[in-house]
């Protein structure tokens, strides 16, 4: 009995280890349940509240996820945000000034409060964070009205910043709770939407309905419209419609039901009950995920960051999807978007004669734009339990099965290399074939130009076995440096 006991004990602590995420340099663990996404990046560690297991047994429970997000601020990053030292001293001052402050009930504002100036931690993102005051979301935070209250929660002292806003038909609540330990400062956030409380009700759709059979119009007035259609519209009217789209406004606390509120709180109660500080190591965290499927890990380089898309289909195996790529990259082509671009193209009527020649010439200055900055991404998807026929027929006869894949794709590449243009150009390619009855392995290494002044290599890795089957997709720029480190695994990524 003492041993089942033991045992029991033993798995129950295991169980608790592997749905935790941990970041010992950075000082912190956090109760992530194996959730279905999750995005990780050197300072950040984003996460559904729904696990992978829980998705497809119940796409309600999709409506109610919410995402977890964890940044982390060293000392010496705290210094450089708010131009003075830092410390969990220095916090816990902050702490009870502005609990005083609540207690008094007077306004947080009203004195200087260098923690709560969130948008200085949205210029600090170039350092390896990415925070949600990013320059978009910013814009819209700083038209709403936040709530600031101090208090513990699950045991710890946090300073929590809330908003509570409508966009279009979704209600969105952002909670944000400041916490300090071991002189590091962690931004502890859940973003929350409720999709039902003001989606349009089908009394309202069916009125809509109406309204549209009663509005049909004579033909005279038919062909005032579809001239009003057609007439030209400004990338100004497009850019105009498309803030509306996006618009925040302000929602009180009163006009929600309490039933939503309350799956709101326990949300963000929950990241932080989750949420373990403890004495930081010295050695940095190396950025790293890991499909099951192929039972393989790859180890990115320090400024990378991947997000994992993880799904238990009930009784059919687990799929995944990881995308990865340099964060730095990523920052500088989202810093230099042309906006006004997408707009134009927003504005340009269908009707218009040249709409495909405006819109492919727009398309390729905003590609052109994105490749300046873009040099590497990383993408894998695998599933297991595979119990496909065709697979295993694949497998049974390798060496007639070779044959042909090997026609069909060596085919299909040199008829890709003969239909090249300005927009894209498969330069050359190599090609590797390995079949046996235990798996089958499909090796393309091409280089492409695109727009003609952009060069990639792009390897392609496509494998299977009895039980699995995966592919793995590397685009690089030419010219780029890429760590061997990062290569070498990558080459391996097959059974």
């Amino acid at each position: 009995m003492k041993k089942i006991t033991a045992l029991a004990a033993v798995l129950v602590l295991y169980a608790a280890h592997a749905s935790a995420y941990e970041n010992s340099y950075a000082g912190y663990s956090v109760k992530d349940g194996q959730p279905y996404y999750k995005l990780e990046a050197k300072k950040v560690y984003a996460y559904t509240n729904i696990s992978s297991k829980k998705v497809y047994q119940n796409e309600e429970d999709l409506k109610n996820t919410a995402v977890n997000i964890v940044n982390y601020y060293t000392a010496e990053d705290m210094e450089q945000i708010l131009g003075e030292k830092f410390s969990t001293a220095y916090f816990d001052a902050e702490y009870e000034k502005l609990a005083l402050l609540e207690r008094s009930q007077l306004n947080p504002k009203t004195v200087p409060a260098p923690l709560l100036e969130l948008d200085k931690y949205a210029e600090h993102d170039s350092n390896g964070n990415l925070t949600i005051q990013s320059k978009v979301l910013k814009e819209k935070l700083e038209k709403l009205t936040p709530l600031i209250k101090t208090g513990k929660i699950a045991g710890k002292k946090a300073i929590t910043i809330s908003y509570l806003y409508k966009q279009g038909d979704v209600l969105v609540k952002i909670d944000t709770s400041l916490v300090s330990a071991n002189d590091r400062l962690y931004l502890l956030s859940t973003v929350n939407t409720e999709q039902d409380l003001y989606a349009p009700k089908k009394d309202e759709k069916d009125a809509d309905a109406d309204a549209d059979i009663d509005d049909i119009d004579t033909d005279e007035e038919s062909d005032k419209n579809d001239e009003a259609k057609t007439e030209p519209k400004s990338a100004a009217y497009a850019k105009e419609e498309m803030e509306k789209a996006l618009e925040v406004e302000n929602v009180f606390v009163r006009d929600v039901p309490a039933e939503t509120m309350q799956r709101f709180d326990k949300a963000h109660t929950d990241l932080l009950k989750g949420f373990k500080a403890f004495t930081p190591t010295s050695t940095p965290k190396a950025i790293s995920f890991t499909d099951t499927a192929v039972g393989k890990s790859v180890q990115l380089p320090d400024d990378w960051f991947y997000g994992q898309l993880n799904l238990k289909y009930k009784d059919k195996g687990t799929f995944y999807l990881t995308l990865a790529s340099s964060m730095k990259e990523m920052q500088e082509v989202a810093a230099n978007t042309d906006y006004d671009s997408v707009y134009s193209v927003l504005a340009i009527p269908q009707a218009d004669p040249e709409y495909q020649k405006k819109v492919t010439e727009l398309y390729s200055s905003g590609a052109r734009n994105v490749l300046q900055h873009w040099n590497h991404l990383l993408i894998t998807a695998s599933v297991d339990n595979i119990t496909d026929a065709e697979i295993k027929e694949l497998l049974s006869t390798p060496v007639a099965n070779r044959l042909a894949v090997e026609s069909f794709i060596s085919e299909g590449l040199q008829r890709m290399k003969g239909f090249s243009n300005e927009y894209f150009a498969l330069k050359d390619y190599k090609t590797n074939f390995d079949f046996t009855q235990e798996k089958a392995l499909i090796g393309i290494n091409a280089d492409t130009d695109l727009l003609k002044d952009f060069a990639y290599n792009n390897k392609i890795l496509l494998s299977c076995n009895q039980k699995a089957a995966t592919a793995m997709l590397f685009i690089k720029k030419t010219d780029a440096e890429t760590e061997k480190s990062l290569e070498q695994q990558l080459n391996e990524w097959h059974f």
